[in-house]
């Protein structure tokens, strides 16, 4: 649960101000259409402003998911049972003291990043549209 605290407290504060910036670019003027259409404040945002802000949603789970994926500080400071180690720390305790088996450190490390590879590759064509996004206006 620390990790998961420590993850969000600092996640949080940039998420809020990518999506604010994001937010902010989307034009009113679709909005009050929807609101003059009869539309509620719960049906614009689901049906309209939730669809245009896929792309920003999209590189902010990919962004996190690798951040937390490559965690490793916080996670040698806040975890200390083996069964509960991230495949990260997993990867670092391999080696022993006296010999090390550098095809089964390079087949884990590959393992391990391959999940952020598929992640990135999945989420590719929102990323650059969601970084983009919410810095332009106009």
């Amino acid at each position: 649960i620390g990790l998961i605290l420590v993850h969000t407290a600092f996640a949080l504060p940039w998420q809020i101000f990518f999506l604010r910036n994001f937010f902010s670019a989307l034009p009113v003027e679709i909005e009050e259409a929807a609101r003059i259409d009869g539309a509620s404040y719960l049906k614009i945002f689901y049906k309209i402003v939730l669809p245009l802000t896929l792309p920003a949603l999209a590189s902010l789970t990919a962004l996190q998911f690798v951040w937390v994926w490559n965690d490793f500080f916080f996670a040698i400071v806040l975890i200390s049972s083996p069964e509960l180690r991230l495949a990260t720390q997993a990867v670092a305790a391999m080696p022993g003291r006296l010999a090390i088996d550098w095809t089964v450190v390079s087949a884990a490390s590959i393992m391990v990043m391959i999940v952020p590879i598929i992640v990135y590759v999945a989420l590719q064509r929102y990323y650059v549209r969601g970084l983009v996004g919410g810095a332009v206006k106009g």
